[in-house]
């Protein structure tokens, strides 16, 4: 068994997705996701030093991201990410 692979392994990727496909579906997912949420939240937000925005955006991306827009497109994009 190889230790490096069995030890980062993603229990919730499977083993034949690449890792560059991944990453170019989750690029594709969050910008438009900060992007929206910045417009959304800057009348309220711009104010704020950017540090303390980004402490309020990127939580609410990040959850955006795993339980909604991820799950989707990786359903939707299932046959092309273990090609």
């Amino acid at each position: 068994m190889n230790e490096r692979t069995d030890s980062h392994a993603d229990p919730t990727v499977p083993a034949a997705v690449r890792r560059w496909k991944l990453w170019l579906l989750t690029v594709c997912g969050i910008y438009p996701t900060i992007v929206l949420l910045g417009l959304a939240t800057n009348p309220v937000l711009e104010d704020l030093y950017l540090p303390v925005r980004l402490a309020v955006l990127v939580p609410a991306a990040a959850a955006a991201m795993v339980w909604q827009i991820n799950p989707r497109l990786q359903r939707r994009f299932g046959a092309w990410l273990t090609r």
